[in-house]
């Protein structure tokens, strides 16, 4: 999985610019609130697909959206301005379960990576009123454990339906959730660019 979707990663990757020496708060603010963006409405889409299906899965506890609600509210926003923020209007089809596990993927390995840009923003905004960075803590001590039960359900998943078109639309599903994620980033910073 990793092997083929390590291209769509790879871009994806280079929208996140969460690390550079610059960033300013304004900058965190506005990833933050693409990131937000992008969250709703795939929440919303995951939410109906896993409801009632892998509970060991614990899909309620892995939602992000009141992660970044928390993280914006403590840089300004209130519930009316989360509420008039701009969201992705493509979104990867989230077609059946292999699909949603797909999508899963990306944003279970997006939280085990986001530990690395957790330590860089804590450094970089020591002393300033930055939040407490809720979104890339995530499940603070049990980041690890949670990675691994969600690798193990996706792996007995996948080994029940014992298909390679299973297997093909999990990964296409990654694929598609890396893409429409790093095109949703680029749009929100070209037109954060041309705001006066």
């Amino acid at each position: 999985m990793k092997a083929e979707t390590r291209p769509h990663h790879e871009r994806a990757e280079r929208t996140v610019r969460l690390l550079d020496p610059g960033l300013t708060l304004e900058h965190y603010r506005h990833h933050l609130e693409a990131l937000y963006g992008f969250y709703a409405p795939l929440e919303a889409q995951l939410s109906e697909q896993l409801a009632d299906f892998l509970p060991e899965l614990r899909a309620a506890e892995r939602r992000k959206l009141p992660l970044l609600a928390r993280d914006l509210r403590a840089l300004g926003h209130d519930a009316s301005s989360l509420a008039r923020l701009p969201h992705a209007s493509w979104m990867p089809p989230l077609t059946g379960i292999p699909a949603a596990l797909g999508c899963c993927y990306v944003l279970e390995g997006a939280t085990l990576g986001g530990q690395l840009i957790l330590r860089h923003l804590q450094r970089h905004f020591a002393g300033v009123p930055a939040g407490d960075f809720a979104f890339f803590r995530a499940y603070g001590e049990d980041v690890g454990t949670m990675w691994r039960a969600f690798g193990e359900a996706l792996t007995r998943v996948s080994s029940a339906a014992a298909s390679e078109e299973f297997d093909a639309r999990v990964v296409q599903a990654a694929k598609d959730t890396f893409d429409a994620f790093g095109g949703w980033l680029q749009q929100e910073a070209r037109e954060a660019t041309l705001q006066p």
